[in-house]
């Protein structure tokens, strides 16, 4: 004799409910009961966590830039004017020393320019939280030059564009055959 053949009888009957529980608790389908459990995190803060590490991993030493790439910097940074939208890559310490930390790309309206207290100060549109709260407005982001990689944006061009050079015309060659022999 089978095991299943005790039970074929109701093996394809639904399971009997109460009426009262039926009338409190209805029945639900299996994706609703999977709705409920989906939000559920059972090593909480386990992401977060994974996260860090992975920042952690993107940390880097400060790049420190050749002479000729400091001069391209400074021929772009000779063409940036307050209200231009402008991306800039930056080194953002981390640690008290200043010589670890991360490579930050940013996007935004340039609010000031500073040369003598050589800083940028670019609207990116994010909001900083203080003390709790959120502030009303954006806030800007202060760069300084010495962090500064890299700058672009709509407005920057070649510096002898820029200046107005045109380049110098290129040398003619003499097209005439050599009779000289």
């Amino acid at each position: 004799m089978d095991r299943n053949d005790n039970f074929d009888d109701i093996i394809d009957m639904e399971r009997p409910w109460p009426r009262d529980t039926l009338r409190k608790h209805p029945k639900m389908s299996p994706q609703d009961r999977a709705k409920i459990f989906a939000p559920f995190a059972a090593l909480r803060g386990h992401s977060e966590r994974l996260g860090e590490e992975d920042v952690k991993l993107l940390r880097s030493k400060r790049t420190e830039l050749s002479e000729e790439e400091a001069e391209i910097l400074s021929d772009k940074l000779l063409q940036v004017k307050k209200g231009m939208t402008v991306t800039v890559v930056y080194f953002q310490p981390d640690n008290a020393n200043g010589d670890v930390g991360f490579d930050v790309t940013a996007t935004g309206v340039v609010n000031s320019i500073d040369p003598v207290y050589r800083i940028l100060k670019i609207n990116t549109g994010r909001t900083n939280p203080k003390n709790g709260t959120f502030e009303k407005g954006s806030v800007d982001d202060v760069i300084r030059f010495d962090d500064l990689l890299d700058v672009s944006g709509p407005d920057i061009v070649d510096i002898d564009k820029y200046l107005g050079i045109e380049e110098p015309a290129p040398e003619i060659e003499d097209s005439f055959p050599d009779y000289t022999e």
